[in-house]
């Protein structure tokens, strides 16, 4: 089965969509999102154009149920679609052709849609639209605990191969094309926990990624508070090392650097050129 679910989160202005499937990257067709304008699914017998063409018609100033309706008009298989919409106002549009193989079905809920085709059980996208609402955490965790919620409902006719997860910023400033996440599982014997990990590590690489660019322009504290951050959690790994050891020595530390640094990297001689590397060039010296 293809399952889905597509929303706005209301407290950050983030909009998601995150989508498993029994076939191959399941990502470069049926998730669609644009920061400030849209979210949208096109599957079943899936049309890729759904996916611009609505976000198209959102931006222009229709409403998901007008953009809707105006693709479904002058597509002869209709029938065969199954596609869901969400814009920035929190908008939602839902179509589930009478041709798509059961179960399949949609729950529209406040800013949020589920939708599911082919799936092992009747009200599979109820489950992922109640796990969505009762779930208190950030938007990609909302999505795809929904997700895995519905594929432990219902099972999956085909098996299980892909999923994909795709949230965009909340600032409408933002070009159409930045994502906050964008995390995708071409083909797995078992996507649902692989896309679990990836979320994991993008936690992980995110607050990496805010520290090495804190280190690049020395803000000290701010790189220790997110590099040690980064260096505690679950996913950590020799590169959280290697830059929390960056940041002590940006506080001053090099004897604790060095221990760190031994510590992540042990005797590996690539971490240590690396480090001779950016030390000679400047990228590690303490503000003045």
């Amino acid at each position: 089965m293809t399952l889905s679910i597509v929303a706005l989160d209301t407290d950050t202005g983030q909009l998601g969509a995150a989508v498993h499937t029994g076939w191959l990257a399941v990502g470069n067709k049926v998730p669609w999102v644009e920061a400030g304008v849209g979210a949208v699914l096109t599957q079943a017998v899936t049309e890729a154009s759904y996916g611009p063409r609505s976000l198209d018609l959102l931006r222009s100033g229709h409403t998901p149920i007008e953009a809707l309706t105006a693709l479904l008009a002058e597509d002869p298989h209709a029938e065969s679609r199954q596609v869901a919409i969400v814009d920035a106002a929190g908008r939602a549009a839902a179509h589930t052709g009478s041709a798509c193989i059961p179960s399949a079905g949609h729950a529209v809920g406040n800013g949020v849609v589920a939708v599911a085709n082919m799936a092992g059980a009747d009200g599979v996208w109820d489950v992922m639209l109640d796990t969505f609402d009762r779930t208190g955490d950030d938007p990609a965790r909302r999505l795809w605990s929904a997700v895995a919620a519905g594929h432990e409902a219902g099972g999956d006719l085909r098996g299980s191969t892909s999923a994909a997860l795709l949230v965009a910023t909340g600032d409408a400033d933002e070009p159409g094309w930045t994502r906050h996440v964008d995390l995708r599982v071409d083909d797995h014997p078992q996507p649902v926990t692989e896309m679990a990990r990836l979320l994991d590590l993008h936690e992980m690489y995110d607050l990496m990624g805010t520290g090495i660019n804190a280190v690049t322009v020395g803000r000290t504290d701010e790189a220790m508070t997110a590099l040690e951050a980064a260096f505690g959690h679950s996913r950590g790994n020799a590169q959280t090392g290697f830059w929390r050891a960056a940041a002590q020595l940006l506080a001053g530390d090099k004897e604790g650097a060095e221990a760190t640094l031994r510590e992540a990297t042990g005797d590996d001689a690539g971490w240590r050129l690396l480090w001779e590397r950016h030390r000679s060039s400047g990228h590690f010296t303490p503000p003045r």
